[in-house]
């Protein structure tokens, strides 16, 4: 059976059967196909690059973007939110890349049938894409072609993929006019006008290039404008884009930076536009140095909160507080009608019971500081932000930390047991030896989390992204796993059943409890 198109093969290799087009482009076509090699004939992505050329220069060059694809794709496949690489070869003069399937719509079809995204899931989109394109740009690699077109929602757990993978740059020599007359490989090399930045359209592409067109293509969910369509300055070539968007003053400062035309005044790594999205674009103060006489120096409060001592706190927030997180009648702080610390006094507040003071007075950024032993006890701290925090030992149990995010923050040996951490930001976070017994953590990110020895025995990780997690020895007794990504996690050693596995999604970068690994 032969493509009526083209009057290629529709089973390539003898074993993928293509089925429905995906998409066409001057490069060749995708299309959705099964993969009749494996048990069930599993769905995957079949992209075919077919130059309409048959000169030698331009087939060598064909040669070189599909070799170099099909490699770019094997080093960050491993990644969730980036399709894997399963497959990749040349048939009859075209050359196929198989890839795996991901079921969903992507956000240009997700805003043409739902409208325009508010601010809020502006921020969810780059909360979750800067992550991965981290990731990327780690492995040195640049994107090229970040559109809503080419960002995927999963949907089977609502997660953002990145897609098409065609104009990825890892420091490759450029096609030149001469070498490729017909321009096909060159305007497919450089990305799509309007989303690219100047950069990038000068086949200089740099890791911004990438930040640039993610925020380009949420001016593109917020107005449905292409960029193109956008006013510009003539005489700076700056999008004038603040007329066209309403965004609160911190997303403004954000995206402010993302959309420099000069790439030396742009963020200058996705790690950075992250901290500045969580911290709401205001730098953070840095982490303050030890003393020798201290554990640590607790950090000054900024200078828009002022830390009353217990006697000098009004009685109208004394009565406003008695019954929650804060200070009661006698100056002791309190959770709910539960005391869980010391007098205060009229000292200077340390550690977890300043935490919880400045919390309660509206400030939201604890990031980058030293917080180790601290006590939180049943502390409610929702959305709070600790992201690259020192929190070892430090005691959470019963503490509502709903939201929060503990991003790249070591929490080794912390107790956490009966916390609430449902949809808690934790990625790469060092959890070694942490008590996270019973604890509620639904939906929580702990992408690339260090979790070794980690007890977490009637945990509810229900939803929750474990994906490239450590969890070495992991005393995972008893937990709930129904729908946990554990794609690429390692469970060597872990206390964990057979039958709280097959509730998970493991695939066959899992490492099991035994060392082995399984395809399916």
């Amino acid at each position: 059976m032969n493509c009526a198109a083209c009057g290629s093969n529709l089973k390539l290799r003898n074993r993928y059967r293509a089925s429905r087009p995906l998409g066409k482009g001057g490069f060749g076509a995708t299309f959705l196909a099964a993969d009749e090699g494996l048990p069930g004939f599993p769905s995957c992505v079949v992209k075919q690059l077919r130059p309409n050329t048959q000169s030698a220069s331009v087939l060598k060059m064909a040669r070189e973007l599909f070799e170099r694809e099909a490699f770019t794709l094997g080093k960050i496949g491993s990644h969730p939110q980036i399709p894997r690489l399963l497959d990749y070869f040349e048939e009859d003069g075209s050359f196929y890349l198989v890839q795996e399937f991901v079921d969903g719509e992507t956000l240009k079809q997700e805003f043409e049938r739902r409208g325009a995204f508010n601010e809020i899931e502006i921020r969810k989109i780059l909360a979750e894409i800067f992550p991965a394109l981290g990731f990327m740009h780690e492995n040195g690699v640049i994107h090229r072609d970040i559109k809503p077109a080419n960002i995927m929602r999963r949907k089977q757990d609502g997660q953002l993929v990145l897609i098409d993978f065609g104009a990825v740059s890892s420091q490759v020599n450029k096609p030149t006019a001469d070498d490729d007359p017909s321009g096909l490989l060159t305007n497919f090399a450089i990305g799509t006008p309007g989303f690219a930045p100047p950069e990038q359209m000068a086949m200089r592409p740099v890791y911004s290039s990438d930040l640039y067109a993610t925020a380009m293509s949420c001016l593109y969910l917020m107005t449905g404008r292409s960029p193109k369509d956008l006013p510009h300055d003539p005489y700076t070539g700056e999008i004038n884009w603040k007329s066209q968007v309403k965004l609160s003053d911190r997303l403004r400062v954000v995206f402010e930076k993302l959309l420099q035309q000069s790439v030396a005044q742009r963020f200058r790594s996705a790690e950075e536009a992250l901290r500045a999205l969580e911290s709401g674009g205001i730098p953070e103060e840095p982490p303050k140095a030890t003393t020798p006489a201290a554990n640590y120096a607790p950090p000054s409060a900024p200078s828009s909160v002022t830390v009353r001592p217990a006697t000098q706190i009004p009685n109208s927030r004394i009565q406003s507080q008695k019954h929650g997180n804060g200070l009661d009648n006698s100056g002791m702080l309190t959770s709910g009608n539960t005391r869980t610390g010391s007098r205060i006094g009229t000292g200077e507040l340390k550690g977890g019971r300043r935490v919880i003071v400045e919390y309660n007075q509206g400030k939201r950024n604890f990031a980058n500081q030293d917080y180790t032993k601290a006590a939180f006890g049943s502390a409610t701290l929702t959305g709070i932000v600790m992201s690259r925090s020192k929190l070892v030992e430090a005691d959470f149990c019963h503490s509502d930390l709903t939201g929060a995010s503990f991003q790249g923050a070591n929490l080794s040996q912390a107790k956490l047991n009966s916390a609430n951490l449902r949809e808690a930001k934790m990625q790469r976070a060092i959890l070694i030896k942490c008590d996270l017994g019973s604890a509620s953590m639904i939906l929580a990110d702990l992408r690339e989390a260090n979790l070794q020895s980690a007890y977490m025995s009637k945990a509810d990780l229900s939803g929750a992204n474990l994906s490239g997690a450590n969890l070495k020895g992991a005393y995972l007794s008893q937990a709930n796993l129904n729908g946990t990504n554990l794609c690429g996690a390692d469970l060597k050693g872990a206390k964990i059943s057979e039958d709280q596995l097959a509730q998970a999604k493991t695939n066959w970068g899992t490492i099991r409890p035994d060392g082995s690994k399984r395809l399916f």
